[in-house]
């Protein structure tokens, strides 16, 4: 398990514990948090985008939002949290509330044995 940033320098820890506090006390906190994992989603959505085309999957992708907005980015010019933070508000509460069924059948597509799918699914 990750040491989450514990053994850091004093000096370091109480840095980021700082900047989180002023992130949660700030009203921020949350907004970072829906960009990232809209980012972390954007990213995927490009890998199984990549899978499909090659083979990697038992069909297509299902189609809806994360995938047209997937493509947009262009991702030699900004980074995928760059892209994420120019999307407007309900894109990325579109992404975000897509994810959890987008992602679900996607899972069915991989041709993973029930084991394999488990044992990633403890790892995670």
């Amino acid at each position: 398990m990750p040491d989450a940033g514990l053994s850091l320098s004093p000096e370091a820890m109480r840095q980021r514990a700082l900047e989180t506090l002023a992130s949660l006390v700030g009203g921020t906190f949350w907004e970072k948090m829906r960009i990232e994992a809209a980012a972390r989603i954007i990213v995927t959505a490009r890998r199984v985008a990549l899978l499909a085309e090659t083979g990697g999957l038992e069909g297509s992708p299902p189609a809806g939002v994360i995938l047209p907005i997937a493509a947009r980015w262009d991702a030699v010019a900004m980074t995928a949290n760059e892209y994420a933070e120019t999307l407007e508000t309900a894109e990325v509460v579109a992404i975000l509330e897509e994810a959890p069924a987008w992602s679900e059948a996607i899972w069915a597509q991989t041709g993973l044995a029930e084991a394999e799918k488990a044992r990633l699914l403890q790892r995670v």
